[in-house]
């Protein structure tokens, strides 16, 4: 096992439990700008800043899942601002160049102090 990307979470914006029900999670680094608090999950910055592809697995606190496909600047922007979108719907085309798709599944609820991580198995 391989660890790309790990960090943990400080911050949860009061509009995230609604995306997370449409599968969608939004991650920032904690020093992102004000205006980006209410819709993203802050992080501490990760040490490790590793290139993510499909076949990769997500980390969030338990549970894990498959990612599936990986937008253009996904990695770039993880690497410099800790952000990414996820998309919990499985597909195998990224939709937008910043977002990383994983397995169709439901995102768990998210708590501060909770690991976000990326890994090669």
């Amino acid at each position: 096992m391989n660890t790309l990307f790990t960090s943990t979470i400080v911050s949860i914006g009061v509009m995230v439990t609604d995306f997370l029900r449409e599968n969608t999670l939004i991650l920032f680094n904690e020093d992102a700008p004000e205006e980006l608090h209410d819709i993203a999950v802050l992080h501490t910055k990760s040490e490790e800043a590793l290139t993510i592809g499909p076949g990769d697995i997500l980390l969030l606190g338990e549970r894990s899942y498959k990612v599936t496909s990986v937008g253009e600047k996904a990695n770039e922007t993880l690497q410099t601002i800790g952000h990414c979108t996820v998309k919990a719907d499985g597909s195998n085309v990224p939709q937008l160049p910043g977002t990383i798709h994983v397995e169709d599944a439901d995102l768990p609820a998210l708590e501060i102090g909770a690991k976000v991580a990326f890994i090669r198995p």
